[in-house]
């Protein structure tokens, strides 16, 4: 099998298509092959790893199969890694690297010259899931890659008829194998980078009659957000799921779908170490096996384990998950010297602990390893149980993928406990549970019942969770001290994680759930369980009668008074909300200040804005970003990440600097990556234009040495718009700013900071933006992309969602209102062409430059959920969007220091 893998197999497919690109070029088997042995022949004679950057391009599936054709071990690397991390490229002594120059142009560089010992049937290398310090690989033989490609190919029944959107990246081992089966198949693979949420991916799916696509469990939170489902797919032959464990009702709610559509949905298991594919559900099974991993792939097989290594063949019974099968690895390499061995293993023991239905379906009870996946953090529950050790508590630590049980002694105090666990291993308050269990329960061995901790724990905390008070709830569900009835789910910081909790404590309080309750105050929910006040009776109608026989005079002098008050707290708001206003305008105090050595303006420096009932603090660092300060030189292994952009980035409505997204991104990157050095800047300075952003990169963030510049532009320029239809040159401030009243009692008190009561400044038509549209937008925007290269730092661009055009028009308008106001030429229609002019702009620098795009106009919702206005953000909103950028950061790389080469 080795000699004749699926790669030296091309030509046998002739002139069927095997690829077509994402600019529509079409290459056949043959041409394919023939591609692939130009390069070949610079490789042969190579007793060394290659190391291939792949990306979903022609290049580099041609780079791939040139070394399984040439028998060079191919090491599959993310793009631009081995760039930013020379460790593995090191330890393994590659010979060659492939990727692309500074030109964009893919190719092989010469790295190792020292030639090394490789073991013959030596083929694929990729790096395991969760490892840290030393690189440590899976070192994948030529069988197996080729097995496991076929059997996927058996039991997915594809055939050369077949054509598969590569909607994974192939560096990862499921983007492999999707490669691997279908060219093992004679099918053809659609070529593209777009991201399921981008339209043009299913443009491309029903342009080419693309036949099925492949998606991890976030690829199926997207689906359902942009409504998938909703929509019919005529040539969709099926769709597969893995990568992690998706939950029984989403698989339902799709194995439904794809029933009533004629279609297929296999949901799969597999690790790196078996190639990887070891399990699926046949679909007709999975509306009764949703919880399952499903079957053994054909050539392969399962055994249950009992801890004294008896095979456990009773059904429902657990026991470690063993499999075998042609496609386990040969082994591990940790150095150099360990890609020579040959096969030193012949079974693979998955760590999981398992059970096997009396169907003959698989399915997951637990980890063998004592470690547990809580909100996609891998926690050792040994290391939690020594920690308690270290502080003194006698407790035994239990748990699952859903939750952590901690039992301790009568000496111990189960509440301040948890919260010095969520304090020191960053969880989620609904994370943890504790309890007094005296004495810890015990197996005839003496050693601590884990299972019956897990049991028991959870037992004792349902029985306490009854509250008193919504308050009380929130505060114990979402781990804080004190929660007071002027707040709500989003200002407390709620998320997806404790979002189900609170659900279920309204449940029980209210009866039901009320709609939009995340945003409602906890007053207002606590005053929907209480009794409506009596109806008031004449006698209250006469004793309100004096009130309303009061003078003229003394309404005249209220009402004087309610002016001035209101204008004092219009003046107020404008400097809480923007730190300017009549006052500051006067004193020379404004937040916003002009940098004469920059050339732009920013926040005021070391600028403290603190107080008022809901917390507001608002802190600038010594170069007037909102950003905590930060040494000028790194950490070693320090990721620093900058975003860059306008009002929306540095958190216009964002009570604190905490409650920003670049903010919350750097928690989440802290969270999961807790040994690693990670600083996120925020450079967002209110009203910036493009340009004012490049000059506040080059003179100031560039300087701060990060690895990336992230930069979510805004739509600040789309003012230039409407100065171009009147032939006027753009001059914007960053705000409207605040005025003194002409006159106490005029018109300006009614229309201060209230946009929807102000004229616009010059009354014209409403115009076509097209007609007007900035070129220079797209050259600035380069040009920065330019000049951050220039400073070996990675560039990534973000398109800006807004939250009008999608949902009802009346609502969209509504939001757009402030928008409307900033660009009076453009009517509504006008206001969303030109925004979506913009992000074509952004798309297409990103895809001429090579840049990494996060196209967050296709992800985000709109609407007043997600929104304060056109275009800033709610808490919702900023916790939205640091939730996506650490998860697309991840998954490319760019959120940890070492070379993320596969996963499972």
């Amino acid at each position: 099998m080795a000699e004749r893998m699926f790669a030296q197999r091309l030509e046998e497919h002739g002139t069927r298509t095997a690829i077509i690109a994402g600019d529509g070029s079409q290459w056949s088997y043959q041409q394919l092959a023939q591609a692939a042995d130009e390069v070949a022949s610079h490789l042969c004679g190579e007793a060394a790893p290659v190391i291939v950057e792949a990306a979903n391009t022609v290049d580099c599936i041609v780079a791939y199969l040139a070394c399984l054709r040439a028998r060079c071990p191919v090491l599959l690397a993310e793009p631009g890694t081995t760039v930013r991390d020379s460790r593995i490229a090191d330890t393994f002594h590659a010979a060659w690297v492939f990727r692309a120059n500074d030109q964009g142009v893919w190719q092989f560089e010469r790295y190792a010259k020292e030639r090394m010992a490789v073991h013959p049937d030596l083929c694929v290398l990729l790096s395991t899931s969760g490892s840290t310090g030393s690189p440590k690989l899976v070192r994948l033989s030529h069988a197996n890659i080729d097995s496991n490609a076929a059997a996927i190919a058996e039991y997915l029944g594809i055939t050369a008829d077949d054509r598969a959107l590569t909607s994974l990246p192939a560096f990862y081992s499921y983007g492999m194998s999707v490669i691997n089966s279908h060219l093992h198949a004679g099918a053809c693979l659609l070529l593209t980078e777009d991201s399921v949420a981008q339209d043009g991916f299913w443009l491309r799916a029903e342009r080419e009659r693309a036949t099925s696509f492949a998606g991890v469990p976030f690829t199926f939170e997207i689906l359902e957000r942009t409504g998938f489902r909703s929509r019919r797919y005529p040539y969709l032959r099926y769709l597969t799921q893995a990568g992690g464990r998706l939950s029984a009702e989403m698989v339902k709610l799709y194995a439904e779908w794809a029933e009533s559509q004629d279609k297929q949905f296999f949901v799969m298991y597999g690790q790196t170490e078996a190639a990887p594919r070891m399990a699926y559900v046949p679909p007709a099974q999975l509306r009764g096996n949703a919880e399952c991993i499903g079957v053994p792939v054909p050539g392969g097989s399962f055994e249950l384990r009992r801890d004294d290594g008896s095979l456990e063949t009773r059904p429902d019974q657990p026991g470690e998950l063993v499999y075998r099968g042609p496609n386990v690895m040969m082994g591990y390499a940790v150095q150099a010297s360990d890609l020579a061995l040959g096969k030193v293993v012949d079974e693979l023991r998955t760590g999981d602990l398992a059970c096997r239905k009396a169907n003959g379906n698989y399915y997951i009870a637990g980890r063998m390893s004592r470690f547990v996946k809580i909100v996609g953090k891998r926690i050792s529950l040994d290391e939690i149980e020594r920690w308690l050790e270290q502080q003194g508590v006698s407790a035994a630590v239990s748990g699952n993928d859903e939750v952590i049980a901690v039992a301790v002694t009568s000496s111990g105090d189960p509440a301040a406990l948890k919260q010095r666990l969520l304090q020191r291993f960053g969880l989620p308050a609904m994370a943890v549970e504790a309890a007094v269990l005296d004495p810890l329960p015990k197996l005839a061995s003496g050693k601590i019942d884990h299972r019956s901790v897990l049991r028991l724990v959870r037992e004792a905390c349902r029985k306490q969770q009854r509250h008193a008070t919504l308050a009380e709830g929130f505060a114990d569900i979402l781990g804080i001290a004190s929660v007071l009835a002027t707040d709500s789910f989003l200002d407390l910081g709620g998320d997806s994680v404790s979002f189900v909790e609170v659900s279920l404590l309204l449940e029980e309080h209210l009866g039901h759930v009320p709609d939009n309750w995340e945003a409602m105050t906890v007053g207002a929910l606590e005053a929907l369980r209480q009794p409506q006040p009596a109806q008031r009776g004449p006698a209250a109608n006469d004793a309100a009668a004096p009130c309303l026989r009061s003078s003229f005079k003394v309404a005249v002098a209220a009402a004087l008074c309610v002016m001035l008050a209101g204008e004092g707290g219009l003046q107020l708001r404008s400097y809480l909300k923007t730190g300017r206003s009549a006052a500051t305008l006067l004193t020379g105090q404004s937040t916003v200040v002009f940098n004469e050595l920059w050339g732009v303006p920013t926040y005021r420096p070391n600028h403290v804005l603190a107080g008022g009932e809901d917390g507001r603090y608002f802190a600038t660092n010594s170069l007037g970003l909102r950003s905590p300060e930060i040494k000028r030189d790194p950490e070693p292994r320090e990721v620093r990440l900058a975003v860059v952009g306008a009002s929306t980035v540095a958190g216009a409505y964002a009570l604190r600097n905490d409650d920003t997204f670049p903010s919350l991104l750097e928690q989440n990157l802290r969270k999961a990556y807790p040994k690693q050095p990670i600083n996120v800047i925020n450079a967002g300075i209110e009203g910036h234009t493009l340009g004012q952003t490049g000059r506040l990169i080059e003179f100031a963030v560039a300087g701060l040495r990060p690895t990336t510049i992230i930069i979510y532009p805004g739509l600040n320029d789309m003012t230039g718009i409407c100065h171009a239809s009147r032939g006027q040159k753009a001059q914007r401030e960053p705000l409207p700013a605040p005025s003194m009243p002409r006159w106490t009692l005029s018109s300006s008190i009614l229309a201060k900071n209230t946009v929807a009561l102000r004229e616009p400044p010059i009354k014209s038509k409403a115009v076509d933006p097209a007609a007007f549209f900035p070129t220079a937008y797209a050259e600035t925007l380069r040009d920065i992309v330019h000049k951050i290269r220039g400073r070996g730092i990675e560039p990534v661009l973000m398109t800006v969602a807004r939250s009008f055009g999608r949902g009802s028009r009346q609502e969209g308008m509504q939001l757009a209102a402030s928008a409307l106001y900033y660009n009076s030429c453009l009517d509504y229609d006008g206001l969303i062409k030109a925004g979506k002019m913009y992000n074509k702009v952004i798309r297409n620098v990103a895809e001429t430059e090579n840049v990494t795009l996060l196209d967050l106009s296709r992800v985000m919702p709109g609407g007043r959920d997600y929104f304060v206005d056109g275009g800033h953000f709610t808490a919702r909103g900023e916790h939205f969007v640091a939730d996506y950028l650490a998860h697309e950061l991840e998954a490319r790389g760019l959120a940890s220091a070492p070379v993320q080469l596969g996963s499972r």
